[in-house]
């Protein structure tokens, strides 16, 4: 086959209700030259059956292992794959038909481009699309959202409608396995020197459910924080400055409603640095603090 070998991660945990749409999202696309690796980190429900059940059908790299979080399970695929472009989709949403054939192209096309992201959509448990709903900012300005002065103050990267140049990945050493958000540390490290690209087009669901990591506000905004925090020394004084004072603003304002205690520590008066973005979280985290039980 011409087409580029594509490695295609599916990372499983405790998503017996979903997985199978997922995977078969993926072994029913248009674009046949992939190889699709199937990790599931330690569930305990009945995904595991399920799992063996569509291998046998489907011939895929299939291992379980005990429960390790998904940057040392993303840094295990990355040993694994052997394709030109890597890619996947977590066990609980569902891929577009058609999207790994649009992102070829695109790839294929662009040379300069080191990873290439999409739109997603939004479905419920049901697999009903949820309109009106969104988690991810929308990319507006392609050029200037995906810049890393950008993306260092807003995530609007969904991992499931990515493409990367496998090489760029082995290239910046793999996942960072300190931070649950190892996706948003991993896109700050290729715009830092590397180009992303925006394509126009629905690639991805994104399914809306309680057991979502994402619905852990405290431990995502401190993360988040920390994340920031890292890059200080690599942005220039003035960026530094602004970005550091808008978190702790806005870190401060999320956690104040139901984190009071913990709010307390993002609380800092800047001296070098103030913008409305931060005067209305403190207003707004004040309200909070003071008047909300």
């Amino acid at each position: 086959m011409n087409d580029p070998l594509v490695s295609v991660y599916v990372t499983s945990y405790n998503h017996e209700k979903y997985i199978e749409e997922s995977i078969l999202s993926v072994v029913n696309q248009s674009y046949k030259n992939i190889q699709l690796i199937v990790i599931d980190d330690g569930s305990t429900d009945g995904s595991r059956e399920i799992l063996e059940n569509l291998r046998q059908k489907y011939n895929f790299f299939l291992e379980f292992q005990p429960n390790q979080g998904v940057p040392k399970t993303m840094n295990k695929i990355i040993g694994y794959a052997k394709g030109k472009y890597l890619t996947g989709v977590a066990s609980d949403d569902v891929w577009v038909e058609g999207r790994l054939e649009k992102q070829v192209k695109f790839m294929e096309s662009h040379p300069e481009v080191a990873v290439v992201v999409g739109k997603v959509r939004y479905i419920d448990e049901n697999s009903n699309i949820l309109e009106n709903f969104t988690i991810f900012t929308p990319i507006l300005q392609p050029e200037s959202d995906l810049s890393f002065e950008s993306l260092i103050e807003n995530n609007c990267i969904p991992a499931g409608a990515t493409m990367m140049r496998r090489s760029v990945i082995e290239k910046q050493g793999g996942y960072n396995e300190n931070t649950p958000i190892e996706d948003w540390d991993m896109w700050l490290k290729i715009a830092y020197n590397e180009k992303i690209a925006y394509m126009d087009e629905d690639l991805c669901y994104y399914r809306r459910h309680e057991a979502n990591v994402s619905n852990n506000i405290l431990k995502m905004y401190v993360e988040a924080w920390k994340v920031v925090n890292s890059w200080k020394d690599k942005m220039t004084p003035q960026l530094a400055r602004k970005v550091l004072s808008r978190r702790d603003s806005l870190t401060f304002c999320v956690l104040a409603r139901n984190h009071k205690k913990e709010s307390l520590r993002y609380l800092h008066f800047p001296v070098t640095y103030v913008d409305g973005f931060m005067v209305k979280n403190f207003i707004k985290g004040f309200i909070k603090l003071l008047f909300c039980r």
